[in-house]
Formats: C-alpha cells, structure tokens, sequence
C-alpha cells in the first residue's frame, strides 16, 4: 500500500497477512419501519510489515491496525530540530491504536505517543490522548476532553533569558502530567475534572513557553454544576498540588448564583451570589537554584491562612426607560467573613454599593453612501452613548485580607516577584509601589462593582465614574441580490473617572482611558488598533496598531507595532506571515524588533514542501533573549490533514486522492 501516485513509488507499506473488514450497524426506524444504517466500521487489520523507502526496508512491527475511514500511517508527525539549549533533537508521533493493533478503537477518540530525543538533555516521551464522545461510563451526555503526559531525563541546565542562565533543575525526572474533563450532564447537569501535575517551576517555561505565557494554570480538583433557570448551584473542589506555586486548597467549596429575577411585577430585578468554603492559602516556597532565589520574594498578600470564608451578595435593580434612554439604577450590600485575615485574626465585613448605568442608543441610516473604492454600498451608523457611577463603602481595609481568589496565573505572578527587584530595585522588605500592586489595580478598575466579582476580597471603599462611547458604521457587500450586512468599522471609547482621586486613583481625576479599534476595508483585510492610558506619574500608556490579512486556503499576514510607556518603555515592532506560494510551496515567517535599547527580540522562518503524500517544512529560529538559535524539520503525513502545519487562514489543506488513499 501507498498513497504515491508515481509508478514507482518512493515509499510503501508491505504486508504479510492483511485482514479487512466492513461492519454495518441497521436500526428499524420507527417512522417509516425500514432499517437505516447507524455506524459502519472499516477495519484493516496486517501483520508482519515492513515500510520501504526507495526499495530498502526501513521499519519493521508485527501488527497495524486502521480505520479505513481515517487513514495514516502508524507514524503521525516527526520533526527534528537543532538548538544551543537542547541541542540535537528528535520528536516521534505514532497513532497507538495502530501500533497496538487495535481494530476498533472507540469512536470520536485519538490516543498518540511520542518518542523523543533531546542530545543536550536527554531521552523523552509521553502520549496523549483526546475524546469527545456522546457518553461516558453509560451515562449521556456530551464529553470532551484531554490527557496529555510528557517526561524527561533532564542532565542539562535551564535557560530562560536575561539573567536566568544555567540554572540547575531540582530534578532530573521532569515532566508535565495534565488532564481536563468535562461531561454535560442531562438535566442541566455539568461535571468538570482537572488534574495539573509538574515537577518543578520552570518546566513549563523551558519546554512549553507558549503554554506557561498564555494557558490557564495547572490546577488539580472537580467542579459539579446545576443550571437551574437563571440560577447556577456551583460545588467545587480544589487542592494544591505543585507546592512551588502560591494556591488556595478549597475543601469543600459551594457558590450560589442568582442573576435578573423579576420582582413586583417585573419593576425590580434582583441577583444575588453566596459562597462558603473551607479555604487554606498555601505560598510559594523559595527556588532551590539560587540565581531564582535572590530574586524571589513574597508579597504582603501571600501568607499561610486557612479558615472558614463566607459572603453573601445581594443587588437590587430599577430598571427604568427614560424615552430613548434606558436608565439602571440599582443598589446592592453584602456580609463577608474570614476565618482567618493576614493577622491571623477572623474578620468580618460589611460593604454597601449604590450606582446607576445608563444607556443611550442612536441610529442613523445613509443609504446615499456609496464607494465602489472603499467597497461601500450605503452606511448605517450606530452609536450607544454609556454612562455609569458607583459608590462604595467597606468598613474594612481590603489590604487586611489574604487573596484567596488569585488574581493572576503564576507566569504573571513569577514575572511580578524580578519585576520588584529588576525595574524597581527595592529590597525584599518594601512594598511594590501602590499602582503596580495588582489588587489597587484590580479595586480602582471597580472589580467588585458586580455580583459576579471574582474576588471577594478585593472590595473596599470607592467612588467611580464611567463614560463610553461604543460606535459601529455597518455596510452591505456582495453580488447584486446577495448582498448582506457586515460591520465596516467599530470604535469604542472608554474613561473611567475619580471624585476622590487622591484616594482612588493616585491623584489623577482621569483615567484609565480606554479604546479599540477595527477598520475592515474588506471581507479579508483589517486595520486593527487599541490603547490604554493612565495619566498618573509612571503610569501606563499603551498603543498598538497593525493590519491583519487572512484568506482561507492562502493564508494569514499580520504587521504592528506596540508603544509601552510606564516603568517599562518600549516600541516593539511585529510581523508574521504564513503563505501559499503555489500549489508546492509554503514560506511562514516571523519577526519582533525592540526600536529601543533591547534591539533584537527574535525570528524564525519556514518553508513547507506541499508533497502528495506529506507535508515536509525546514525552518530556523532566533531568540535573541536566549541567546539562541535553532533549525528544525518537521514531517507529517498529507493524506491525514493535520491542524498544525496543514492549516492556512483557518483552513485545512485537503487530502489527495480519495479519502487520501490510493
């Protein structure tokens, strides 16, 4: 077998014995009394195979199973690649069912292996394996999930850029076992289940960065929810499981959402939210490698605290319509306990809020719009004008309170504690300045203007104001008769205002201002552009703005650039770019440039080989940072679309042939 088209392939798969078969499933229907088919099974089963390359064998297993419907390869993805930090690298993907010789692996899952080589590290593998299938142990119910493991034998050193060079791993078995449940129960029943298991804290940030910068943290503990109406019933459960991480164990933990239930003949709305549990904060443990160590530091938050937490939220709305203006005013209180406050003392609390949201949408139609140039056939705009002002009162300072509720991933967290010695030089002593503590930040943003806040912590004394203005101008495009209506532009304005700024918003009146904006001069090109602005002394000021291009089949272009003013300054300019050539050819590439003292950031760029059977890519890498540079090569089967190197602006390259099987 091959899936070569040339008359003397380059490659094959030879068999010995080969078994097929073809299994229906029929049901009566109970419409029309004929049998329907249900499921159909195409199994090929061969033993004793060789693959052969240019004539010569080259792997040899005793069993392959497939499901003909699915086709591949026992062999799913290789790549290999060539760095200074792990040097010589090998990474093997197979399909398990196959090598086990699995004939009928149970529908809508995918089980793979790796097989991994790292010459500056050490010997890995892992497997992984993901479902999402319409019951789990006979009970029904939509499921979706994944469990993925991953370990080395690490002899080498960390290296994580700027200072944290060659640091020395606490362990040499090192890995990552990770796994995320969900099942939709019947009756508005919902089960979540995750376990998140490393070995060390710079694991995920030596071999998985994009995961450590951008994923939810690896936490450990079930979740069992009741939608009822507009009420949730929310029991939790959760434990630390990596003791190098500050984390909060919950055993148990129940939350109680009530949202817009109608009163008194719908005048009033009223929501509310309660929660209990039996919370212990465990810290972060100082670093082993004492580059780590002389710049780690705890913060005046993170201290070890367990005790009952208890609070209760109650806000009640009048929802009012002012002719063309809809008016909210509404007022809410709440009663919250702590077992254990930072003191170690039990503290309670009362908070009273009062506030008022108004709204005020306006229209205007300009059917005498027209550009064939800026592909415009007629305008709508469409403005709501926003207004909104609370005032809050605690007799309790939030800062005597433990954050139970991170507000942050660890990735932010880990960043946080160089970020007090690298730009701000202070001694483990002091305090991080007042706009940069992320609960001021997060308690002058109005996080607890909402029932729904997800910290009950941070709440405190506070007046604010807010006026937006969220715009959108819409067009019709398309053939004559199948035009529709698309967005042409949208641009949202937003200033939070302070009548007691010394007290709540570092002097300043203004600010945070607030915008994001989005031209779409067509149905494949945008111009993108956002900001943020506080106007106290070292506060931050960010702008960026880019373009951004994507046809499906083709590909994706974006460039930008990125102004940071504040404790950090800097202009960085980005672009990337994955593209079709042709018919044989992908180039995709990358770049970031710091036009300020840090200069270089990093690069890589790629081509991909479109062959009839595989999809073959060479690339290389800069990372500047790291010091490093690296080469790679990377291989996977065509015949089975990946959504890796076979996907271009959100599509995947077909197969060749029919069902990528000749």
């Amino acid at each position: 077998m091959t899936t070569s088209r040339l008359g003397t392939p380059a490659y094959w798969l030879q068999s010995n014995q080969v078994r097929f078969t073809d299994e229906t499933t029929t049901a009566i229907d109970p419409y029309t009394g004929a049998p329907v088919v249900v499921d159909r099974q195409m199994q090929a089963t061969s033993r004793n195979n060789f693959v052969y390359v240019s004539g010569f064998p080259v792997l040899y297993w005793p069993v392959f199973a497939t499901n003909l419907q699915n086709p591949s390869y026992f062999l799913t993805g290789a790549k290999l690649k060539n760095d200074s930090i792990f040097g010589s690298q090998v990474f093997l993907d197979f399909d398990a069912y196959q090598i086990f010789g699995i004939d009928s692996p149970p529908p809508g899952t995918e089980w793979t292996i790796s097989t991994d080589y790292l010459s500056e590290r050490g010997p890995a593998g892992g497997t992984q394996f993901r479902y999402a299938v319409p019951e789990f142990l006979g009970i029904p119910g939509p499921v979706k999930g994944f469990a993925d493991v991953w370990g080395i034998y690490d002899t080498g050193l960390d290296t994580l850029g700027s200072d944290r060079r060659n640091l020395v791993p606490p362990e040499e078995f090192r890995g990552r076992a990770l796994l995320r449940h969900r099942h939709y129960l019947p009756n508005d029943w919902e089960a979540s289940l995750e376990l998140g298991l490393l070995s060390d804290r710079n694991f995920l940030e030596q071999y998985l960065e994009r995961e450590w910068d951008s994923d939810k943290d690896h936490t450990t503990g079930g979740r069992l929810r009741k939608y009822y109406g507009n009420q949730l019933f929310d029991f939790s459960a959760h434990v630390r499981a990596n003791d190098f991480y500050t984390d909060t164990n919950e055993l148990p933990r129940l939350d109680h959402y009530l949202l817009g239930t109608r009163l008194l003949g719908d005048i009033f709305t009223w929501s509310a939210r309660t929660t209990v549990a039996y919370s212990k904060l465990e810290v972060d443990e100082v670093p082993s490698d004492p580059t780590d160590a002389a710049k780690f530091v705890l913060f005046p938050y993170e201290v070890e605290r367990e005790g009952l937490r208890a609070a209760s939220r109650q806000e009640l709305a009048l929802p009012l319509e002012l002719g063309p203006m809809k008016s909210v005013p509404f007022v809410s209180g709440e009663a919250a306990y702590w077992g254990e406050a930072i003191d170690g003392q039990e503290l309670t609390r009362l908070l009273g809020q009062v506030g008022i949201r108004n709204s005020l949408p306006m229209w205007r139609l300009m059917p005498e719009v027209q550009s064939s140039l800026l592909n415009i056939q007629g305008l709508a705009h469409k403005v709501d004008f926003q207004s909104e002002f609370f005032f809050a009162e605690a007799d309790e300072d939030f800062t005597e309170l433990l954050l139970y509720d991170e507000l942050d991933d660890n990735a932010q967290e880990q960043f946080r504690r160089r970020f007090y010695f690298n730009t701000f030089g202070l001694i483990p002593q002091a305090n991080l300045p007042q706009a940069f503590d992320p609960r001021f930040y997060a308690l002058r943003l109005g996080l607890q203007r909402n029932v729904t806040t997800p910290s009950i912590e941070v709440a405190d004394d506070l007046m604010q104001g807010r006026l937006g203005v969220h715009q959108r101008w819409q067009t019709k495009r398309g053939l004559p008769g199948r035009e529709r209506i698309v967005d042409l532009a949208q641009l949202d304005i937003d200033l939070f205002l302070y009548p007691n700024p010394d007290r709540d918003n570092l002097g300043e009146i203004a600010g945070p201002l607030t915008y994001d904006f989005r031209y779409h001069a067509g149905d494949r090109v945008t111009f993108l552009s956002d900001g943020y602005f506080d106007f106290f002394t070292d506060g931050l000021r960010s702008v960026s703005a880019g373009i951004l291009t994507s046809r499906p089949g083709v590909g994706n272009v974006y460039a930008g650039i990125l102004s940071l003013e504040g404790p950090i300054t800097s202009t960085v300019l980005q672009g990337a770019i994955d593209y079709r050539l042709n018919e044989k050819w992908i180039m995709s590439a990358g770049t970031t440039f710091d036009l300020g003292a840090v200069g270089n950031v990093g690069q890589q760029l790629a081509i991909t080989r479109i062959g009839e059977s595989a999809l073959v890519q060479v690339g290389i890498t800069v990372d500047e940072g790291r010091d490093n540079v690296g080469f790679q090569f990377r291989i996977e089967p065509r015949f089975l679309p990946n959504r890796k190197l076979g996907r271009l602006g959100g599509q995947l390259i077909p197969p060749p042939g029919v069902e990528g099987l000749e």
